[in-house]
């Protein structure tokens, strides 16, 4: 079965899906044979529950057979010192008993959310991502797919996520500043409670018909309710195509206005390359202008949004650059799409992923995101997260800190919520019978409700069809 006929039904997606900014790469023959295994192994456990192969799929069984099927074609452990995402094979087959790998709980905090403007981009040429969804709903039906109902949904209807960070996008398309203020207000009021939190987008080269000057930051700040900064090294012009962290002309001028405004948070995308016009070689969002600038703005927090992952090539160079950074406490590394497609690359890329991370900078340094709406529901990355382990193997060979359930929380939330400064236990308190729970409640639980979808496109075709289009 072909792999856009069981995406809706899937657990979660088992190839890379892009948020629209970075050229995914084609499935690769593991993850082909992880999807016809799926479907093979998913067949006879539906038949011998009663359920059809698509009612399975979305059971907590269904996740636990896709993840014995990933260690299966990767080679790895299903239980043990040396597993890295253990599941039994009871838990393949009783969705009571595989509900126990997701039991536990934890508070989650998404700094990466996006969703798109339908009423500045809802035009069908922007939005050629739109065909990987059901052929059988309307142009409009899918427009409303990518809207902000449909991503507070996915979110905070559809996962356990907590609190949300509506997050910046290049030149403020598909979204810029006043939608994003707009999304945050729309979650707390229907929520009832502080839920959603967003960023500034700035751009410093300020380039002719830009909207995102530096010195749009302070109406930003004062009169949107931005708490962090969000920009795009990789974001420019025909001459100039991108710029560095640690350009005194270009970039300190930035951190200098944030700081006057009280913001300690700059937030730059670094990895996941764009291909356009002006930057074909990704050196903008490389990570070797962060130890400069880090140490030049001590009060600053520099948080590196996807870790400095490229696809293909994984984040050895930010790790490289966090080795020179050690024993400075202003940088973080944000995990949004790195884990996800490390993740589908192999469970054991996941672990790698995490481990060379917190070698270098700590548990306490990572921060969750998740790109989502672009991935669909964020809550297989909470799933994936809450099952994996680094192994006993590799803690001994690569010298990677033990991934407790200590270190899940960091991620997962309380990492974020000290930077952005939420009070965990009474965001917990108020949420606990909030709207968005009660209406969870009446859709039967977030597992009812999900759809399963993702949004992205999910080949460099059709991430060029995007392109050509959005730019039209």
């Amino acid at each position: 079965m072909a792999d856009s006929e069981l995406v809706p039904w899937l657990p979660f997606p088992l190839a890379p899906v892009s948020n629209g900014e970075w050229s995914p790469p084609p499935p690769s023959d593991k993850q082909l044979k992880v999807m016809r295994l799926l479907d093979e192994e998913a067949e006879p456990r539906a038949r011998k529950l009663g359920m059809s192969r698509r009612d399975f799929l979305r059971t907590a069984a269904g996740t636990a057979t896709a993840y014995m099927v990933m260690n299966q074609v990767h080679g790895l452990a299903m239980a043990g010192d040396s597993a890295v995402l253990p599941v039994t094979l009871e838990q393949t087959r009783d969705p009571v008993a595989a509900a126990q790998i997701f039991a536990a709980e934890y508070f989650v905090m998404d700094v990466q959310l996006h969703h798109v403007d339908l009423e500045a981009f809802g035009n069908v040429r922007a939005l050629a991502t739109l065909r990987f969804l059901e052929s059988n709903l309307s142009v409009e039906q899918r427009m409303q797919n990518l809207s902000q109902a449909n991503m507070i949904k996915e979110v905070w209807v559809d996962s356990e996520t907590a609190v949300g960070v509506i997050s910046g996008v290049p030149d403020g398309v598909p979204m810029g500043p006043e939608v994003m203020a707009e999304t945050r207000d729309m979650v707390n009021r229907l929520s009832g409670s502080n839920r959603a939190l967003s960023q500034a987008m700035i751009d410093p080269l300020d380039p002719p018909n830009g909207r995102l000057p530096i010195s749009s930051l302070e109406r930003q700040v004062k009169e949107l309710g931005a708490v962090a900064v969000k920009t795009y090294t990789g974001n420019g012009t025909a001459e100039t195509p991108g710029w560095y962290l640690d350009d005194e002309e270009i970039a300190y001028p930035l951190f200098a206005e944030a700081e006057r405004l009280g913001l300690s948070m700059i937030n730059v995308h670094k990895g996941f390359p764009s291909i356009s016009n002006f930057d074909m070689t990704g050196a903008y969002v490389r990570s070797r202008d962060l130890p400069k600038a880090c140490r030049d703005w001590p009060r600053l927090n520099f948080i590196a949004y996807h870790s400095g992952y490229f696809p293909g090539e994984g984040n050895a160079e930010f790790v490289g650059v966090l080795q020179e950074m050690r024993g400075r406490d202003n940088i973080y590394a944000e995990i949004g799409s790195a884990f996800a497609v490390a993740f589908l690359s192999g469970p054991d890329q996941a672990a790698h992923l995490i481990g060379a991370i917190a070698k270098e900078i700590g548990y306490d340094h990572i921060i969750w995101g998740t790109d989502s709406i672009w991935w669909g529901s964020p809550q297989f990355q909470i799933n994936a997260l809450k099952n994996l382990e680094i192994s006993a193997q590799m803690q001994e060979e690569f010298g990677y800190p033990p991934l407790t359930d200590a270190a899940k929380a960091q991620i997962l939330g309380l990492n974020a919520a000290r930077l952005y400064r939420v009070d965990v236990q009474e965001t917990r308190n108020a949420i606990q019978a909030d709207n968005i729970v009660r209406i969870r409640e009446e859709l039967g639980g977030m597992d009812a409700s999900r759809t399963n979808y993702v949004y992205g496109p999910k080949t460099r075709r059709d991430f060029l069809r995007y392109l050509a289009r959005a730019n039209a």
